[in-house]
């Protein structure tokens, strides 16, 4: 399985993000507390429906927002495939 994007719309100290990934590798570099675990964080949560960090819905959600959207467009055996993730400060995730 290839990530091949993540879309990120308030998550964490994101409001928006739109990330491409090289299907070889691909290196997140930056100064500390830019959000380069936050990334991977979303690609963790996008696979099993969990955050690594064990934050609930609510944590994850960037401050002053009510919802955030994590959208992932992975390949397999040479299909795309589209995760969409809705989180809510109230109510049940979709």
């Amino acid at each position: 399985m290839i990530i091949k994007s993540i879309e990120l719309e308030n998550f964490r100290n994101y409001e928006s993000l739109n990330i491409n990934f090289d299907e070889h590798t691909t290196i997140l570099f930056g100064d500390n507390a830019q959000g380069k675990t936050n990334i991977l964080e979303a690609a963790y949560l996008s696979g099993t429906t969990k955050s690594h960090k064990g934050s609930r819905d609510k944590e994850i959600i960037k401050f002053d927002k009510n919802e955030s959207h994590i959208k992932t467009i992975i390949s397999k055996n040479d299909r795309d495939y589209q995760i969409d993730i809705h989180l809510k400060k109230i109510g049940p995730r979709v």
